[in-house]
């Protein structure tokens, strides 16, 4: 496929001249002013490369292309100049606006060379920014199947709720959920700085003292320090700092943060986690949201109303068992989602229902049962 361009020059026959000599070449797509090129570039797939004329009314190249640089961070950005705005432009280089400059008039195949040069830069920082996501994501991924045994009702459904996040945030318009599932997998990290006490009260669901639960508020203030702490990590902290902020302002922390101020991140995490964990005391999804709405001030109606929409509540609320399926132990697999708490006969939770069984839970799994008798089947979701 080729490489999408956008050639941005307020002279229609210079473009009209470079989409008759690039054809073939690249996708080329053109505007005559900045204002067009940012409506473009905020209504179609992103751009390899823009190439931008420094000198254009109303809005000239610099400004466009700094402009480009928060819109689409990772497309190329080239600078078509006259002999009297080098200066403008090895100033806009410098700065790290622009890949290249281009003095007018250009050669086509030298103006086609330094393009392929763009192109292959986009190629190498979406490559690398891939690589390191992917690296970071399954490392953190590890990190929570690993702390998903030592608290599994904490962790065990942070992957159920990352999923809902997910889909929420795509509904929402979020361009890059990135951070938001990063957070809703890392959120419940504040958790380890617990007291061992208050966290068997909260795995037994007993009632907590005022001070116990007071320590419980504190978990995503513990929890963004930890992550904070984290290279590239600092935006998914601030995402847990808010994960239990009500929306009126209340709850931790203590700051005049409230409404709209809130990160849009924060609020779906916190709506999306209390309907997660609502399922696990009704399993009518119609009645959990219901509940969520009926806490007036607590979670944004926006965020809920979308999250019904996702969800596709029925009018009639029932159980939706629809890819449930009853499975021994010997058989459960990678990937499959519990359905159930398996506990043993004494009643300790081995693994929280919402857990996605990775291969370290398989073999905890099956250590416990050579020497415990556990339930079985073990209804999971494939």
């Amino acid at each position: 496929m080729s490489a999408r361009i956008l050639f941005v020059d307020d002279n229609p026959l210079l473009l009209k001249a470079l989409e008759r000599a690039f054809r073939g070449r690249f996708e080329l797509m053109t505007a005559q002013s900045g204002h067009q090129a940012l409506d473009l570039i905020m209504d179609s797939p992103a751009f390899a490369v823009i190439v931008a004329d420094m000198s254009m009314p109303g809005m000239d190249g610099v400004e466009l292309l700094q402009q480009v640089k928060a819109l689409s961070p990772d497309t190329t950005r080239i600078m078509l100049t006259g002999q009297a705005d080098q200066l403008t432009a090895v100033e806009a280089v410098n700065s790290g606006n622009v890949f290249r400059f281009i003095t007018k008039p250009c050669d086509e195949e030298a103006l086609a060379s330094i393009i392929a040069a763009g192109v292959q830069q986009h190629e190498l920082v979406c490559a690398s920014r891939v690589l390191l996501e992917d690296t970071l994501s399954g490392s953190i991924k590890m990190m929570v199947d690993l702390l998903s045994i030592f608290d599994p009702k904490a962790f065990g459904q942070a992957e159920r709720i990352r999923d809902l996040a997910l889909r929420l945030a795509s509904r929402m318009g979020i361009p890059a959920p990135w951070d938001l599932g990063l957070a809703a997998l890392l959120a419940p990290v504040g958790r380890m700085a617990m007291p061992l006490a208050v966290l068997s009260k909260l795995n037994w669901d007993e009632p907590l003292a005022p001070d116990e639960a007071a320590v419980l508020g504190r978990v995503p203030e513990n929890g963004a320090r930890i992550v904070g702490s984290i290279p590239r990590l600092q935006p998914v902290a601030r995402i847990i700092l808010y994960s239990a902020k009500n929306y009126n302002g209340g709850g931790w922390p203590e700051d005049d943060v409230k409404g709209e101020d809130i990160p849009l991140e924060s609020r779906i995490l916190f709506a999306v986690t209390g309907f997660v964990e609502g399922l696990q005391k009704r399993r009518s999804r119609s009645v959990v949201l219901e509940t969520l709405r009926m806490a007036r001030g607590v979670y944004d109606p926006v965020v809920l109303a979308m999250l019904g929409q996702v969800l596709e509540v029925p009018e009639d609320p029932g159980d939706d068992r629809t890819g449930r399926h009853p499975v021994p132990i010997r058989s459960l697999a990678p990937g499959m989602c519990l359905l159930e708490d398996i506990c043993t006969p004494e009643g300790t939770l081995v693994l929280s229902a919402g857990t996605r069984l990775a291969q370290i839970h398989l073999e905890r799994l099956r250590s416990i049962a050579a020497v415990a008798r556990l339930a079985e089947p073990v209804m999971v979701e494939c």
